[in-house]
């Protein structure tokens, strides 16, 4: 969280960062409380609801400027993300009805027109942050699921759709327009491990 905090303050040009955690861990959306869970968690930068960090791959997008609305870019980046995951996999489509989740945290239960969804249930969770004309889109697309850790979680809740096989690698050769981020120098490191202590949950 505080290494996409960090390319939201710096990224020169459009940037997509690929990555996955050591987990399981739990993201938490800025204002969102939750019950405590049996695994570390986190507090990301962005707004939404609770993501179950395990078997996926993080994403992140940032635009150092971006013009038009929030939504319009919100589409516009997932647009970008859909073609990718769908050259992948044909049964990947976007959402054409909105769900509500109601008071459900986990970020699974809300769908919103246009989102990224597998046989019919949401598979990329989402969320944004803008900082004056700068703007980061991150977000989680779960390859499997430990079921069990998650209606622990989650209890009652849906579960999201899974992927199957993929790597960062099979996404940055199919996304286009974006640099994909592989590696940090000392300095860059430093300035992201004092932020660390901003995102603990």
């Amino acid at each position: 969280m505080a290494a996409d905090s960090f390319l939201l303050d710096q990224a020169d040009r459009p940037t997509l960062r690929l990555y996955q955690w050591e987990g399981p861990w739990l993201s938490l959306g800025y204002a969102q409380t939750h019950p405590v869970a049996e695994i570390p968690t986190v507090r990301r930068p962005s707004g939404g609801r609770a993501v179950l960090h395990q078997h996926e791959i993080t994403y992140a997008l940032v635009l150092p400027e971006f013009t038009g609305s929030l939504a319009q870019v919100y589409a516009d980046l997932t647009s970008l993300l859909l073609t990718c995951l769908s050259r992948l996999n044909p049964a990947v489509t976007a959402a054409r009805r909105q769900e509500s989740g109601q008071r459900d945290p986990s970020c699974y239960q809300l769908s919103q027109r246009g989102e990224i969804q597998l046989n019919g249930r949401k598979l990329v969770g989402s969320a944004q942050l803008r900082r004056g004309r700068r703007l980061l889109q991150h977000g989680s697309i779960p390859t499997r699921l430990d079921e069990e850790l998650f209606a622990r979680i989650f209890p009652g809740a849906r579960f999201p759709a899974t992927f199957g096989s993929l790597s960062a690698e099979q996404i940055a050769a199919n996304f286009p327009q974006t640099l994909q981020r592989k590696d940090w120098s000392p300095e860059e490191v430093a300035c992201i491990e004092e932020k660390a202590s901003l995102y603990r949950a």
